[in-house]
C-alpha cells in the first residue's frame, strides 16, 4: 500500500500547535502525491490547508480510537510522538494511571502525589504472575526480572 493511500478523507493525523503541541484534525479531501496541502478540519470544527513540504512531509496519522489509551504503545497502529504523548495523556489524565508499557519497558508518569498502588495487597496481586497478565506496574517489572534472575 501507498502512503499516499493512508491519508484519505475522514482519516486523521496530528500537526503541530503551538499551544498543545500536537492537535488531532481530519482529512477532509484524499490525497494525492504531488499536492502541496493537505485538507483538514480540526477538532473545533475549523477548516484549514495544510502546506507540505515540497509536496512530500506529510503529517504523522492518527491511531483508530479503539487504540486510544493502550496499556503498551507497541499495540498502537502508529508509533510516533504524537502518538505516544497522546495515549500517556489518556492514561494519566484521564484515567489516572501512570505506567503504561513498550514493549519490556516501562514508561512511568510522575504524578507529583503519593499514590496507593505500593502496598502489601499490590505486592501480592503481582507475585507469580507474568510481565503484561496484569496492568503495567514495577511490581510487573520486578517480579519478571526476580524469575529471570532465579532462572
Amino acid at each position: 500500500m501507498a502512503l499516499s493511500e493512508l491519508y484519505t478523507k475522514y482519516n486523521r493525523v496530528w500537526i503541530p500547535d503551538a499551544e498543545h503541541v500536537w492537535q488531532s484534525a481530519e482529512i477532509l479531501t484524499d490525497f494525492k502525491p504531488g499536492e502541496t496541502v493537505l485538507e483538514l478540519q480540526l477538532e473545533d470544527g475549523t477548516e484549514l490547508q495544510y502546506p507540505l513540504e515540497g509536496g512530500e512531509k506529510l503529517p504523522p496519522l492518527r491511531n483508530p480510537d479503539i487504540l486510544v489509551g493502550e496499556n503498551d504503545l507497541t499495540a498502537l497502529s502508529y508509533l510516533h510522538e504524537p502518538a505516544v504523548l497522546h495515549n500517556l495523556k489518556v492514561r494519566f489524565v484521564e484515567s489516572k494511571i501512570i505506567y503504561t508499557y513498550c514493549g519490556i519497558i516501562l514508561v512511568a508518569v510522575n504524578p507529583y502525589k503519593q499514590l496507593p498502588i505500593y502496598g502489601d495487597a499490590v505486592i501480592h496481586a503481582y507475585s507469580g504472575q507474568n510481565m503484561g497478565d496484569l496492568d503495567p506496574h514495577i511490581f510487573a517489572v520486578a517480579e519478571e526480572a526476580y524469575k529471570q534472575m532465579a532462572r
